[in-house]
């Protein structure tokens, strides 16, 4: 049998099936090695409205602590997901998800891509002289990220074109 248990803070407040998709972009962003808690704010600031909160806020809302949502907030920011919201009036800082966020993350993967395809390169070379077996799995890695750095560019380039469309259809 499984348990109920009732959605934290304000996320109460939610739509059931709301406060069950926030959950699962916590978990989705867990299953890729992010705190759960940066999942739930990502949830939370995608179907919250107004589409902005501040650190207090989202600690209420989400029944975290404000040191957590503190260092949770600024790490999405590292990462270019979240920016700081302004908002007239208010003194607290707020924070929102950047238009171009999910995009802002997939460039930084593609540096990333780019900074390992070189240094796959940099263990071919100090192995070009050994033998056939010991360098395949360098080869195989340099050739898969040479891949991706090649085609991530364009599918980048593909959806800057989609949103162009997207865009012009919801004008």
């Amino acid at each position: 049998m499984t348990e109920h248990t009732e959605p934290p803070g304000a996320m109460r407040e939610l739509a059931e099936p709301l406060a069950a998709f926030v959950e699962e972009v916590a978990l989705f962003f867990e299953s890729g090695g992010m705190p759960r808690i940066a999942g739930r704010i990502v949830g939370y600031l995608l179907v919250c409205d107004p589409p902005h909160r501040s650190v207090t806020e989202l600690a209420q809302e989400l029944d975290v602590s404000k040191g957590s949502v503190s260092t949770m907030t600024r790490m999405l920011r590292n990462t270019g997901l979240l920016e700081q919201a302004p908002v007239p009036g208010e003194r607290a800082r707020y924070m929102r998800l950047r238009d171009d966020g999910f995009e802002a993350v997939f460039e930084h993967q593609l540096r990333q891509v780019s900074a390992f395809a070189e240094l796959a390169s940099k263990g071919l070379t100090l192995l070009e002289s050994d033998a056939h077996d010991r360098s395949l799995r360098l080869r195989t890695l340099a050739a898969l990220y040479g891949f991706y750095e090649r085609e991530m560019p364009r599918l980048l380039q593909r959806w800057r074109e989609e949103q162009v469309r997207l865009v012009e259809d919801v004008s």
